[in-house]
């Protein structure tokens, strides 16, 4: 009798063991699943935009019979007139379709401008992006950039190169004020990475 009872009780240990084995099985596979649909969910809801560069008017006017266009004319022009909708135009060129709201609980991206004396700040929410003339203290990044560059970027035929050149040759500064983990967080790495080259490392 005694002998059975001890074979109840491991028999049961055992199914016990199985149990939680199953147990942590299944939850592990689910907070697999939970990070991969909120990852997958993450990339297809990018800020969709759909832009005409604000210089097509400038350059129109300043197009001869020939079809030449006066240059130093759609500069000084592009350079009187710089408004939030330039800058707009060149974030969607760097990439700012791809940052969103932290799920670290770091918020949303927030970058500033440095043009020329001006300083602007850029907030990307799930409803879009807002742009304010003002300088900010909690901000992810700061771009510094002329206003003459910023145009000459929005002329060029290929603005994602133009970009990189101007990194390349100083004209043009990003700084990292966030750590990196917050900026990965935000997506901030293919930006980064694609205008200056290097690898924010997590």
């Amino acid at each position: 009798m005694v002998r059975e009872r001890i074979l109840f009780r491991d028999k049961y240990r055992m199914h016990k063991k199985v149990f939680r084995i199953f147990l942590i099985l299944f939850l592990v596979i689910g907070i697999i699943g939970i990070i991969f649909v909120a990852g997958f969910t993450s990339r297809n809801s990018k800020n969709e935009f759909i832009l005409e560069n604000p210089l097509k008017n400038i350059v129109f006017v300043n197009t001869n019979a020939l079809g030449e266009v006066d240059y130093d004319a759609v500069i000084s022009q592009g350079v009187l007139e710089f408004n939030e909708d330039y800058i707009l135009y060149l974030l969607v060129a760097l990439g700012i379709q791809n940052l969103h709201k932290s799920y670290l609980g770091y918020g949303n991206p927030l970058l500033e401008l440095h043009i020329d004396d001006e300083g602007w700040n850029v907030e990307i929410t799930n409803k879009g992006v807002s742009i304010q003339k003002a300088f900010i203290d909690d901000e992810d990044l700061i771009i510094f950039i002329s206003k003459q560059e910023a145009v000459k970027a929005l002329l060029s035929s290929d603005i994602n190169e133009f970009m990189k050149e101007s990194v390349y040759n100083g004209n043009t500064r990003l700084e990292k004020v966030a750590g990196n983990i917050e900026l990965g967080s935000k997506g901030y790495l293919d930006m980064y990475t694609q205008v200056t080259g290097e690898v924010i490392v997590e």
